[in-house]
């Protein structure tokens, strides 16, 4: 930019900023309120603040807002160290639009960086060093686990990172991973976290003979490197009781041995990650969520809510700032070999589904409890998780507020290979009118 356009620019920034005082009385009469320096992309305003009735509101947020606004979007930062100043860009930020795009693994800047997305700035990658620990929440269909997928397309990319990966689905998403170098894909997640706990075992014994804390400083001293680890879990909500504490006290002191979990979840409630599992996850990132109290559970702050309802669009907070971005499309060459419908159950839950189809669909515990031959806790465990899992409908209330029990879903049919849509809807047909008729009787 040549010093006659920087001298334009710094005029109308100016005036702009002139016309910004007098509207709000901000201006001492026949006194200069401000000198304006040129700097390299920036013109820095240098306030009097005996010219000003009230200097500090030209530090606050909302006068800065109205500057950069009235400049056409322009970066406006304000300070008050040493004086009272406002740095104001010559030029707009450049607007790129948030459109979806395919991930470009050479863009990668380090072997372990990962795709967040494009960004109004441009591409945002982050190290997964520096992310440390990550909590993705959303609500289904929205994108997250195509994000994951993204992530681990990356790390196994730069060849650095060895990876263990849980998606709760007898390996449905994650199948396809299990052949690669450096990858551990359990079906068991009390398996993955035994795998990392003498992991870090053992690192501790190394890291005590090297007299160092932590994993950089142990390959900052030995020509052997140690891989970080990094652990997936792809839904929150399917984690055992059992294993939460676990898991929770490997998320707590597993990152001074190279550990980073990335939990995701599509319920992003208080029950569904609890207190003591989110807490140590570091770097909160919400796809779009139904409420701000969903929002305000993943991120600690509300704004996910507004996010528009496209897959892969996403806030992130980072470095104190709420950046929104547009994940990259995971380049998933083929399916990952699906196993039989009817083997992701087991022959014990297949007998529940067969009794709630004899009861038109309705789930009710403890019927369903006495035709399979089971215990009513048993059953009610069950109940409980496939209703997160979306397997089974909340529990249903007639016109008079009296509780009717669940429903099986269209999911949870062809998930046991006992149906389709068509099915499901004719027997909800049949369930609706019974229930109408016991009522008006």
């Amino acid at each position: 930019m040549t010093t006659n356009l920087k001298l334009n620019q710094a005029q109308i920034i100016a005036q702009t900023v002139l016309r910004l005082l007098e509207n709000q009385n901000l201006l001492i009469p026949e006194r200069v309120a401000f000198y304006v320096w040129l700097r390299g992309k920036r013109a820095v305003l240098i306030f009097d603040p005996l010219a000003l009735r009230k200097p500090e509101s030209v530090v606050q947020a909302l006068f800065v807002h109205r500057v950069s606004t009235a400049l056409g979007g322009r970066r406006v930062i304000a300070t008050n160290s040493r004086g009272i100043f406002l740095q104001v860009a010559y030029r707009t930020l450049p607007i790129i639009k948030l459109g979806t795009r395919t991930l470009d693994l050479s863009q990668q800047p380090s072997p372990l960086h990962i795709p967040v997305g494009q960004s109004k700035r441009g591409p945002l990658w982050l190290s997964i060093i520096d992310m440390d620990s990550i909590l993705v929440g959303g609500t289904r269909r929205m994108g997250k686990t195509n994000l994951i997928h993204t992530w681990i397309l990356a790390l196994l990319h730069g060849k650095t990172a060895r990876l263990v990966l849980w998606d709760g689905k007898d390996n449905v998403e994650f199948g396809r991973y299990a052949k690669r170098d450096g990858v551990l894909v359990v079906n068991n997640l009390a398996r993955g976290i035994q795998h990392l706990v003498e992991e870090m075992s053992q690192r501790k014994v190394l890291f005590q003979k090297a007299k160092v804390n932590s994993l950089a400083a142990y390959n900052a001293k030995r020509k052997a490197k140690l891989p970080p680890l990094v652990l997936i879990v792809d839904e929150a909500a399917l984690i055992p009781d059992e294993l939460q504490s676990a898991l929770s006290h490997l998320i707590a002191v597993g990152g001074a041995y190279g550990i980073h979990p990335i939990i995701a979840t599509q319920r992003p409630d208080a029950e569904a990650t609890k207190g003591t599992l989110k807490a140590n996850l570091s770097t909160r990132i919400a796809l779009p969520v139904p409420s701000h109290h969903d929002s305000q559970v993943i991120l600690g702050r509300s704004g996910a809510e507004k996010l528009p309802k496209e897959k892969g669009r996403l806030l992130l907070v980072w470095n104190a700032r709420l950046i929104e971005v547009q994940a990259y499309l995971a380049p998933l060459d083929e399916e990952p070999e699906r196993p039989h419908p009817q083997s992701l159950l087991s022959e014990r839950e297949l007998r529940l589904v067969e009794a709630a189809l004899a009861e038109n669909g309705w789930f009710r515990v403890r019927e369903i409890a006495n035709q399979a031959g089971e215990s009513r806790d048993w059953v009610n465990g069950i109940a409980k998780r496939w209703e997160q899992m979306g397997y089974l409908t909340t529990v249903q209330r007639n016109p008079k507020g009296h509780p009717q029990g669940r429903r099986l879903t269209d999911s949870l049919l062809e998930t046991a290979g006992l149906g389709g849509s068509r099915d499901l809807a004719d027997q909800a047909e049949l369930a609706n009118l019974a229930l109408k008729q016991s009522i008006s009787i």
